[in-house]
């Protein structure tokens, strides 16, 4: 498994928030930076189940993932795959992983009201990115 760690300051100097940017499929999504533990390259041998539950073993912890394609029920680009990438984050005292096809890069985004939509469970607004829009993803609302 290999590891990077994350630090980098959150709070850009116009006001706006750092994010990792993901991919899965055609869809983008922004993950802000200061829920971001690490991200990690995992062979999928290393995916265990715990009470039908995928989960990784991370530095003494269970990571439960959550595959993004499968819950926004996206089709996924390569079913075969032997590694995936997991974005591991943590809210108050609770880690999973965000299971993306990709990772675009960091940058700063500026997150908007997603208007009628607001209600949705989870996504905290909007972002353009240049000519792309990237939902950025509610990470409070992943832990239960």
């Amino acid at each position: 498994m290999e590891i990077s760690e994350m630090m980098i300051p959150n709070k850009a100097d116009n006001g706006g928030e750092q994010a990792i940017i993901a991919q899965v499929n055609d869809e983008i999504f922004a993950i802000d930076l200061s829920s971001i533990i690490s991200i990690e390259n995992v062979d999928v041998s290393e995916i265990s189940t715990v009470d039908q539950e995928a989960v990784i073993y991370l530095r003494g912890m269970i990571i439960p993932l959550i595959y993004l394609d499968k819950l926004f029920d996206i089709e996924s680009v390569d079913n075969e795959r032997n590694n995936i990438i997991v974005v591991v984050c943590r809210h108050e005292d609770k880690n999973f992983g965000f299971v993306v096809d990709s990772l675009v890069g960091q940058k700063e985004i500026i997150s908007k009201s997603l208007g009628i939509l607001e209600d949705n469970k989870f996504f905290s607004g909007a972002s353009i990115l240049e000519d792309e829009l990237a939902l950025v993803l509610d990470v409070r609302s992943f832990v239960a």
